[in-house]
């Protein structure tokens, strides 16, 4: 469970990331571990807070 106000504080914090930004950029601007930025980024994908990009082949 989130503490309220907090998906809105990691949206403002994701806004100030160069864009587009990794899941460990977003992870280290949220303080936080994978394991919890994970789910919280599928979240705000559902949301559509996000917008998640097609992965390329390196």
């Amino acid at each position: 469970m989130l503490l309220s106000g907090a998906v809105d504080d990691a949206v403002r914090v994701l806004a100030g990331l160069p864009q587009p930004f990794t899941l460990s950029a977003a992870r280290q601007a949220l303080d936080t571990t994978r394991r919890v930025a994970v789910p919280l980024l599928e979240l705000l994908d559902r949301r559509g807070a996000t917008r998640r990009l097609p992965t390329t082949a390196a």
